[in-house]
């Protein structure tokens, strides 16, 4: 019997998802500088050649991952988004529709110049952007006859336009913007070390001494317990063993007997006690104290791990600090996240609504945290699937409400539906926790999962007629990508720095947020030993998002 493997995928588009998922992954590993290209990349590129050999998925496969993809940053970004808008939105804001704007316009000088097709000059402005929901809200209006089409060309026609031109261009934004954002502090002679480090302070955020302060709160804590051995040791106070050692005492017994624990009790030798700390400070508390022993009555100590969503008002824009957290509370913050984006953990870290904080320590310390903080994603398997599949219904349905412009049709489409419910059901969630469960783990494979079902999508759609797009309008469309990827960048920048005065590492970030291109913030963020550009990047990715859906939408009408 004779296998033919390219039958047997053309006749299971099933078995080709999964194909194309593994090459995406696989050729996403490749470093070019030192950096992955990414899985997104990948799978765009494995997309483009098994659609071009014409191999097909199901219909719809792109839709599903879409609305996955979409629902999920809206959800995410729903807290920081509000919070973003109350603080520093306005700036943030500001970036992300200048960016927009100029890649809007540059595109439409380009498409105008050189007569392109219908369909062209969106996905163009796209991909340019690196933006997803800039390509869905094109496709959707087009399948949705929300669109005047022209008489010489048919829907189909339209959008292959689309799909083409919006992978070359997304191809080539994704590198150049990794390559051109990290070329800037070159270019303009500054350096992004220093203004990270500048940042740190101004935002309070004390990167330097991360690992000297705080190392001990980076680290799982453990529980022993000790029999004080040590002459040494004998008529200090619990607190002193506290303060020295950086732990906190859970138990303690004498003479057979435990007592509760008070900071003035002073040790005596054969006293018992039982002690929460990193392994580190544990090896040192073995030599100051004595002998560690095993007693049940020290060691009933249930050690866990909570993820904890910031909801309290009281703990909104509060430093760690300030609320008494970077004290030894049984208890040790190992990671802090915002958007998505991890944060660098520090005493002068301000929180924000919809902040999750992982914390590991003893139970009864991690539930006194949650009441002061906010509420914990006790579950980790469980996922409140009702309100993320109303929300979805919920988005798509005000997508396809429009109202008569001049005669034209004006709606949100379903990617303005989605990330408008999206944010809205995000933000609601962290100041109403009794619904719409979503762990990180779920949002994760939501978001990652549906973005490389869409692309894969996108990628075999476009490969079917690379070949001719390539010969006709794919030079043109690649030298324009490369105008319209980096001049919004460029003219973001000058406004950043003349006009908002903001810090470059900071602004950087934000510009990698404003062209939504992940990978850039990344290189960024090692370049620049810091978690400064993501903080930049977190403020306007969900904006940019909105502005190029809605670019995207008008662009379709115009050209």
């Amino acid at each position: 019997m004779t296998l033919d493997l390219a039958e047997l995928i053309r006749k299971n588009p099933q078995l080709l998802l999964f194909i194309l998922l593994a090459l995406g992954y696989l050729l996403g590993r490749i470093q070019l500088s030192g950096l992955r290209i990414g899985s997104a990349v990948g799978i765009l590129v494995a997309g483009t050649v098994f659609g071009h050999f014409g191999f097909k998925l199901f219909p719809g496969t792109g839709d599903i991952g879409f609305l996955f993809f979409l629902y999920a940053v809206a959800f995410q970004a729903g807290p920081a988004f509000f919070n973003v808008v109350l603080a520093e939105g306005s700036k943030y804001m500001a970036l992300a529709f200048v960016a927009t704007i100029v890649a809007f316009l540059l595109t439409y000088g380009f498409a105008t110049a050189f007569q392109f097709e219908p369909g062209l000059s969106a996905g163009l402005l796209g991909g340019s952007l690196t933006s997803p929901p800039g390509l869905t809200t094109v496709i959707d209006a087009l399948s949705r006859d929300a669109v005047p089409l022209p008489a010489t060309f048919t829907k189909k026609a339209i959008i292959a336009n689309v799909n083409v031109s919006y992978a070359i261009s997304y191809l080539a934004a994704t590198f150049l913007v990794i390559f051109f954002t990290r070329m800037l502090p070159n270019l303009f002679r500054f350096d992004l070390v220093a203004e990270a480090s500048q940042a740190a302070k101004e935002k309070r955020v004390n990167e330097v001494e991360r690992n000297a302060a705080l190392a001990q709160q980076a680290t799982t804590p453990t529980i022993r317990g000790y029999v004080i051995e040590n002459p040494d040791v004998v008529g200090k106070t619990l607190s002193d063993v506290e303060a020295t050692m950086h732990c906190v005492v859970q138990f303690y017994k004498r003479e057979g007997k435990r007592l509760p624990v008070e900071p003035g009790i002073s040790l005596a030798l054969g006293d018992r006690l039982s002690v929460i700390a990193p392994l580190e400070q544990q090896e040192q508390l073995h030599d100051l104290l004595g002998s560690e022993v095993v007693d049940p009555d020290l060691l009933s100590v249930k050690l866990d791990t909570y993820d904890i969503i910031v909801t309290k008002p009281d703990a909104d824009g509060q430093t760690l600090s300030a609320l008494g957290l970077t004290q030894q509370e049984g208890y040790s913050i190992t990671k802090v996240s915002r958007a998505g984006i991890e944060l660098t953990v520090s005493p002068d870290l301000r929180l924000a609504k919809g902040d999750v904080m992982t914390v590991s320590g003893a139970e009864s310390a991690l539930k006194r945290l949650v009441q002061q903080l906010g509420i914990v994603e006790g579950n980790v398997n469980e996922t409140d699937v009702l309100t993320f599949a109303a929300g979805v219904i919920a988005g798509f349905i005000i997508g396809q409400i429009n109202f008569s412009l001049g005669g034209i049709p004006i709606g949100l489409g379903t990617a303005g539906g989605l990330l408008l419910v999206g944010i809205l059901l995000g933000y609601l969630r962290s100041i109403h926790p009794t619904f719409g469960r979503m762990p990180l783990a779920t949002l994760w494979v939501f978001r990652e999962l549906g973005l490389l079902l869409f692309l894969a999508q996108v990628g075999v759609n476009a490969g079917s007629g690379i070949v001719e797009a390539m010969q006709a309008a794919g030079p043109i469309i690649l030298l324009c990508s490369l105008a319209v990827a980096t001049m919004p960048i460029v003219v973001a920048y000058f406004y950043g720095t003349s006009v908002l005065k903001m810090n470059r590492a900071l602004l950087l970030g934000a510009l990698t947020g404003a062209v939504t291109c992940t990978p850039a913030m990344t290189a960024l963020s090692s370049d620049a030993r810091s978690s400064i550009p993501a903080i930049g990047y977190a403020g306007t990715y969900a904006f940019a998002h909105i502005f190029t859906t809605i670019a995207c939408n008008i662009m379709l009408r115009l050209i």
